[in-house]
């Protein structure tokens, strides 16, 4: 078991040579005006970037470009950052943290800005660790933050500055918008999003959409699990003299389950959040002389039943369009059916008897998906005391589990 260990742990580090994000066709657009076509490495940010890698050639060195040298970069019909000096408010939503100022506080600083729509009026958002800002402008005029911010009353109530909607409402006239329409909008991107498309098909304006939608499998997958659980169980007592029962090694088993798969969406759905509820099952007996001189013999049952609902975050490292590894990390709540481990001496006296109970554990999985349908897991239960407190009592438990995966969509 420890080999594997160290082999599981092997592979890990080894994968992080594919974590590498690829180079796709892009360009940018320098200080003198130049727009300059080049590869560049999508890391499909979280957080506003401040820098780039690139590339002028796919064979060529890469290098870093970083804000204060380039207006504007992208991937063509996939997105795109400009450069702008504007007004932000950093002010925080967390409550612990909120004044009693309903106004923003502003402070001038550069950032890259990403587009989200390009046309009459544009739409532009700014990520930073959790800080989530809006910003627009109509034709060629000077971008503004859509002001929204929540503040303390004098009677330490939460309250909100959407004076967003007046800003909106002020530039952003036309027929087809509303007051009404505006009362009712929110200050998130798939409001704003359609908000922005409204006014410019409004005005015939023509104008481009860079946040593209994703596929349904792309967001979410339910996949059918199968598989195959070898374990090793040690029975203990160190009253007396026989101290241990081992069950053995190969305690072979079948389990069932089905995987929830929630694709992040940011770091080109690198990231997902799973939860897997599983059923499986397994018996062993032993027999064993605990004097040999009597010949006194017990024998040790176990009946292990559980349904474990395995919780935790999944990081895929891509291959090729096809083929892409992953690695997960889970928390495991082993939910115990009428699962018992008794030992009797082989006249039926009985010399201990226990449930087992629901505990709470860690696993660790690497596998690979092939055709975003079929995976293969390998996965790892380190050692736990099943028994949890039963006196002198207890277990060491462990698995290895080989899992076949199906995605139905």
């Amino acid at each position: 078991m420890n080999k594997l260990i160290t082999l599981f742990l092997a592979l890990i580090l080894g994968l992080n040579g594919f974590s590498q994000s690829t180079f796709v066709k892009g360009y940018f657009i320098n200080n003198s005006d130049e727009k300059i076509n080049c590869f560049i490495k999508n890391n499909d940010w979280l957080n506003n970037p401040t820098e780039f890698e690139y590339k002028i050639t796919e064979s060529a060195e890469q290098k870093t470009l970083t804000i204060s040298s380039v207006k504007e970069f992208g991937f063509f019909n996939i997105s795109k950052y400009v450069r702008h000096n504007v007004d932000i408010d950093r002010t925080s939503k967390i409550v612990n943290e909120l004044d009693y100022n309903k106004n923003p506080v502003f402070n001038k600083e550069e950032l890259f800005l990403k587009v989200l729509i390009a046309g009459k009026a544009n739409l532009f958002l700014y990520e930073d660790k959790g800080l989530t800002r809006y910003f627009y402008n109509k034709d060629d005029s000077e971008v503004a933050q859509l002001i929204y911010k929540n503040y303390l009353t004098s009677e330490g109530q939460v309250a909100k500055n959407n004076e967003f909607r007046r800003q909106l409402w002020n530039t952003l006239k036309c027929e087809s918008i509303s007051m009404n329409n505006l009362s009712k909008l929110d200050y998130k991107q798939s409001t704003l999003i359609k908000f922005f498309i409204k006014y410019n098909e409004c005005t015939n304006s023509e104008f481009i959409n860079y946040i593209k939608k994703k596929e349904k499998k792309d967001l979410f997958n339910l996949t059918l699990r199968p598989g195959i659980r070898s374990s090793s169980l040690v029975l203990k007592n160190g009253e007396y003299n026989w101290k241990e029962i081992d069950f053995g090694k190969g305690l072979t088993s079948f389990r069932f389950g089905v995987e929830a798969e929630f694709v992040l969406g940011f770091n080109n759905n690198k990231w997902a959040i799973l939860l897997e509820p599983t059923y499986q099952q397994f018996e062993s007996e032993e027999t064993f002389v605990t004097n040999r001189t009597t010949g006194e013999e017990y024998v040790a049952n176990v009946n292990h039943k559980s349904i474990q609902i395995n919780l935790g975050l999944r990081h895929y490292l891509f291959l090729n369009k096809n083929l892409k590894l992953f690695v997960n990390a889970l928390g495991v709540i082993d939910n115990n059916v009428n699962s018992i481990v008794e030992v009797n001496r082989v006249d039926g006296a009985k010399l201990f008897s226990a449930k087992l109970v629901t505990g709470i554990s860690t696993a660790l999985g690497i596998g690979c998906k092939y055709n975003d349908r079929y995976n293969l897991e390998l996965r790892y239960l380190p050692n736990r005391n099943i028994l949890n407190s039963q006196g002198s009592w207890g277990t060491e438990f462990k698995s290895v589990s080989i899992i076949l995966g199906y995605s139905i969509f």
